[in-house]
């Protein structure tokens, strides 16, 4: 199983890919029966194919920032992130709390992304 500070490194690089665009790294970071679930509620993307897809269309028009700690219990972590949505010249924000699970080898297994569209709005 993972560290503490495994786990917290690799949600850096998370980041830092998703502010970047960096759709093959990201998907780098999943494990290949992985899912991936933003918002919850929503549609499961599952498997290395379908969430490279899914990041490849939303990571381009969001920037995130950490806005708290990660917390981390066992292979299990919790985060909050500030989102900047760009959408043709429009620009808003959200706040999102991702939870992630890792395997063994320290790959995601599970992202799920906790926020509400209706709090969408246009200050950070």
């Amino acid at each position: 199983m993972p560290t503490s500070s495994e786990i917290r490194e690799t949600i850096h690089t998370y980041i830092k890919m998703m502010c970047d665009s960096d759709i093959d790294g990201i998907v780098s970071l999943f494990a290949e029966d992985a899912t991936a679930e933003d918002p919850v509620g929503g549609a499961v993307q599952e498997g290395i194919e379908a969430i490279g897809k899914f990041y490849g269309m939303t990571a381009p028009a969001l920037q995130v920032e950490l806005k708290g700690p990660i917390c981390v219990a066992g292979n299990n972590a919790a985060f909050l992130l500030l989102a900047q949505l760009t959408m043709g010249g429009n620009v808003q924000y959200l706040d999102a709390t991702d939870v992630m699970i890792f395997n063994d080898e320290g790959q995601i297994t599970s992202m799920r992304a906790f926020w509400d569209p209706s709090e969408m709005r246009a200050e950070p």
